[in-house]
């Protein structure tokens, strides 16, 4: 059972939608229902507007899927959003991209469909630029896995992992098990300010796929020998890769004073 992973980065959106609360709860019921994979929780919702950094405020987002996940991060502010969607189950990238672009358009897109089991998927042609780009996303996937297994345990583990690695938590974790082709499946995930960190862990055949998702880089050396430390368990792909290249370059910035509202007084009585 391989693990199909698209993501999807958009720059130059409309603020409004990225705002809009109603409009990313319903989206997160249809996709799903769209491209018949299968849900075992309703979307999670976290509106994100008292942040220490206010171009940070938006609408972070997720549902879990049948043995995977569907996660959203807008930044309305920056007129940009970032998308996951984890999945056992195959599907067609190009569909949900034009799912996507039809509720939250953008000018500028950039997406891709890895196979969390070939590394020749994965884009070869980014180049890191931690200046000019939003963030890392480091895949960690382990065979004959070791880790915490029950949701207890991965709970315990979550709620202190984002301390621990130096990000801010938003929320305590939300874990889930289920059934995906006769295997019980154990999903976690936390919402981090920096953007979340999943894992799902597949008890028949022992394999764990974990996710983590910052908009701000970080000690990598320092937080996969913790995080390796942690789940004890062979590494069978390693793999940090830059989300929204050249992010800084294209972002939309929050002017220091905003429009006066009442401008178009001016434009219709200027005499």
């Amino acid at each position: 059972m391989g693990m199909n992973h698209f993501v999807m980065d958009a720059f130059n959106g409309y603020r409004s939608r990225l705002d809009d609360i109603t409009l990313v709860h319903e989206f997160l019921e249809e996709l799903p229902l769209k491209l018949g994979l299968k849900t075992v929780m309703p979307p999670y919702i976290l509106p994100y507007y008292n942040g220490v950094i206010p171009e940070d405020c938006g609408i972070s987002a997720f549902v879990f899927l049948a043995g995977g996940h569907f996660t959203i991060h807008t930044f309305s502010f920056r007129e940009a959003y970032y998308v996951d969607m984890v999945s056992t189950e195959p599907f067609d990238a190009h569909k949900v991209e034009n799912i996507i672009k039809e509720t939250f358009p953008a000018e500028r897109v950039t997406s891709y469909l890895l196979e969390r089991e070939k590394q020749e998927t994965y884009p070869q042609k980014i180049v890191i630029n931690e200046e000019l780009d939003f963030g890392p996303h480091l895949f960690l996937d382990f065979d004959n896995y070791n880790g915490p297994r029950t949701m207890d345990e991965l709970f315990s583990l979550f709620d202190t992992m984002p301390f621990n690695i130096g990000m801010t938590p938003i929320m305590r974790p939300y874990t889930v098990k289920n059934v995906v082709g006769g295997e019980n499946v154990t999903s976690i995930l936390t919402m981090i300010a920096e953007s979340h960190i999943s894992l799902h862990y597949f008890e028949k055949s022992q394999k764990a796929y974990l996710d983590l998702f910052s908009c701000r880089f970080f000690d990598y050396e320092d937080v996969i020998g913790k995080l390796k430390q942690v789940f004890n368990s062979k590494v069978t792909n390693e793999t940090l890769i830059s989300r929204g290249s050249l992010y800084h370059q294209f972002k939309k910035t929050v002017p220091s004073q905003t429009v006066h509202p009442g401008s178009w007084v001016t434009n219709v009585y200027e005499r």
